[in-house]
């Protein structure tokens, strides 16, 4: 696992998980430390901390597969869904924390985009470990 990749990055604690001992379900924290599946550690706004599994967070989809949502499949979404993936395609183009941190918040409150929007932490692991193989 590449944590100097994955340390730093903005996290969804998935709005479902359950056995959640700071009930942060829904909140996006930063993940300090990427350890295993079962441990990666998270800190939140005002300084909690907390361990989650890796199929306890989320992120979001990477910016050109956001784009590629927003263009080959606009005619299949709702107007509303369109305009959450158009807007989180824009804060991501931004690219600064608080544009990611609100691009996060915008897809965890439109639950009928999700899958469009928001991948596993663990296939995140996966596909920066393939960029990273590939240079």
């Amino acid at each position: 696992m590449n944590h100097k990749v994955l340390a730093g990055a903005l996290v969804l604690v998935h709005p479902k998980l359950e056995n959640d001992r700071l009930n942060k379900q829904g909140r996006v924290g930063i993940l300090l430390y990427a350890s295993s599946d079962k441990e990666n550690f998270v800190k939140f706004p005002g300084g909690s901390q907390s361990v989650y599994p890796a199929s306890g967070l989320l992120l979001l989809k990477d910016k050109k597969q956001i784009v590629d949502e927003v263009m080959n499949r606009a005619s299949e979404m709702t107007t509303p869904e369109f305009k959450a993936m158009y807007k989180i395609m824009l804060l991501q183009d931004r690219g600064n924390s608080s544009d990611l941190l609100n691009a996060l918040e915008i897809a965890r409150d439109n639950p009928s985009i999700w899958e469009k929007s928001l991948q596993a932490f663990g296939r995140s692991e996966k596909i920066e470990l393939d960029k990273a193989y590939a240079r």
